[in-house]
Formats: structure tokens, sequence, C-alpha cells
């Protein structure tokens, strides 16, 4: 399974059409047997769906996104979990486990629903 996670720096981008970075992650069972980073400024809406597609993404961990690029993605059989707040690697630890839903907002060691909290470095 290959998914995406859109980011800035280390969290979760806060809107999908804005991230200039993509992590993108091929899972075998529960784990990660291969990780990248490309760069996504500059794509246009339409550009990130269809690049996302070309990936072979089946899934897209993000923040906030407009409606009508759901659908697009959805339509285009990718998966979207979305409105995540956070740190990446918590959410991506959370994906494999199963227990990843829309609307979270991660801060370790506070809480999965305070807001403001601080990163904890770079994806891995």
């Amino acid at each position: 399974m290959k998914i995406a996670i859109t980011l800035f720096i280390d969290r979760i981008s806060p809107r999908f059409d804005f991230a200039p970075t993509l992590g993108l992650f091929n899972i075998e069972g529960e784990k990660i047997v291969e990780s990248k980073e490309v760069s996504c400024e500059g794509w246009n809406d339409m550009e990130r769906v269809s690049r996302l597609k070309e990936l072979g993404v089946q899934t897209v961990i993000c923040g906030g996104l407009p409606n009508h690029l759901l659908s697009l993605l959805n339509h285009n059989g990718i998966k979207v979990i979305p409105w995540i707040a956070g740190d990446a690697n918590e959410a991506l630890t959370l994906f494999l486990q199963g227990r990843l839903s829309s609307g979270m907002a991660l801060c370790p060691g506070r809480g999965s629903r305070r807001r403001f909290c601080r990163g904890r470095g770079r994806l891995t």
C-alpha cells in the first residue's frame, strides 16, 4: 500500500492544496519498506491529484482541503484522512496501528485533542 502525507517540515501541512512537500511511504503489513519526500511546490490542484494517482498512492493523510479536491481524490480511488493536525511521525504511527481518524490533533505527550504543540524532529 502506498500512502502520502502532506508535509510542512516535520508536521502535517495545514492545507492539502498548499503543502510544499509530500512524504511518500510504501507499506507492507505494518512496516514501512520505502519512504521518500517529493517537492510539490508550484503544483496546482489538478497536478496534485494526477501525480498522486500516477505514483500509485491509495491513501492521503492531510490537513484541510476544499470539498472539490476531496471529491476529486475519492473519484480517482484515493482515500483521504483529512483534518489531521500535528506531528507527521505520530500520524504515521497511528495510521500503521489502524488508530488514525479524521479530525485528530496530534500533540505527543499532551493528549490527542490539544491544539498548540511542538514537533519532535524530521520525518522518518
